[in-house]
This record gives C-alpha cells, structure tokens and sequence, in this order.
C-alpha cells in the first residue's frame, strides 16, 4: 500500500467516507447470518474491536472478509466509512473499502477510549 494519511480512531465521526485506518484487531465478536430483506440473500457479519493509540471503535465485517482477519494482528484500511448503527459509530467497509495485513506497529491501544458508545441524535 501505498504511504496514505491514516485517520486516528478518535477522529471518526458519522458518516465520513474515503477513511485510512492503521487497526490493530483487539477482538471478534461472533458471527451471525441475516438476511436481506429485498434479495432473500444470506449474508455473514461480524462485529469486530478495532483500535489504535487514540481509542477503539467496533468494524461491521461482512462474508469474505471475516475469514481474513485474525486477533491480534494489525491491518490497514482503505477506503472504509463511518456509519450510525442504533445511534452509534462504527466503521464498515461499504462497496470500495478494502483490507490489507500490516507490518507497521500499534503498540498500545487505548482501551478506555470506546467511540462506539457515544450515542448520536438525530439531526433535525
């Protein structure tokens, strides 16, 4: 990948879009089947902890992409966004982002820095 600003976790705010993200995956939540209710689809998500020096934030992993990341280790996000999920951040990967395992190092994650527990209103 190419040298890219990486936004800082607790820069995120809602629904921003075109997010660099150097992560660290701190844990995977299980993975559960919902279905789309225009297609009929079948569709695999997972939540997944994610974070940095500056905080930690939760990642909407969906089918392939869930086989690809592992505890503990340290990836790159290209082109992801923001979205509000019950009035809370999280990031998702929409139809451009993409992922790449990193060799560059987190070595603390703040974990007393959860953004996804900020509740969002709605805008008038």
């Amino acid at each position: 990948m190419t040298e890219e600003k990486f936004v800082r976790v607790n820069e995120l705010v809602p629904n921003i879009r075109n997010i660099n993200l150097l992560a660290k995956i701190i844990e995977l939540g299980d993975t559960r089947f919902v279905t789309n209710r225009k297609t009929g689809e079948e569709h695999q998500v997972r939540d997944v902890l994610i974070g940095d020096e500056s905080g930690i934030v939760f990642l909407s992993a969906w089918n392939e992409i869930i086989d690809q990341l592992k505890e503990g280790s340290i990836y790159e996000f290209s082109n992801v966004k923001t979205i509000l999920f019950r009035r809370k951040i999280r990031v998702s990967f929409g139809k451009k982002g993409s992922i790449e395992e990193s060799d560059k190092l987190i070595d603390n994650v703040n974990m007393e820095n959860n953004i996804s527990e900020k509740e969002y209103g709605f805008s008038p």
